[in-house]
């Protein structure tokens, strides 16, 4: 796992598993000023190989998961989202699973987003989530 690193002037940039990011030209997170914006996380691992593949309860737990990663590099965690977009491929198991998510966030509520989409860029992947959280 890569550092926090400078990016463009005021930003900071990070990478869970830099080389692939950059294959696909994104970073997981980018930080500017006082916020932090995580990139559409999925249920993947270090080589980009779906975890958890038909299993919706398992995938949040792995996203969340590589999202707490990210949120700790910046030394802040899940009390710090202000706001998360859930996308699925099935609002049905997604509400089925949703006690992952209530467990993620225990007393703090960010704003919340879900919706519904046909596929995600794994096909494999049934979830991918995005975050915007307060630095300061």
């Amino acid at each position: 796992m890569a550092g926090v690193s400078p990016a463009a002037p005021g930003l900071t940039r990070f990478h869970l598993v830099e080389p692939a990011e950059k294959g696909f030209a994104y970073a997981q997170a980018v930080g500017d000023g006082d916020r932090l914006y995580v990139a559409g996380t999925l249920s993947i691992d270090e080589r980009f190989i779906p975890v958890a593949a038909g299993d919706m309860r398992g995938q949040l737990t792995q996203i969340y998961r590589r999202i707490a990663q990210t949120l700790a590099a910046y030394r802040i965690g899940f009390g710090q989202v202000l706001k998360e977009t859930v996308f699925v491929t099935d609002m049905d198991a997604l509400l089925a699973a949703n006690d992952v998510r209530v467990r993620t966030y225990a007393d703090h509520v960010p704003a919340c987003t879900v919706v519904e989409v046909r596929r995600l860029a794994f096909p494999a992947c049934l979830a991918e989530i995005e975050v915007v959280a307060r630095l300061r």
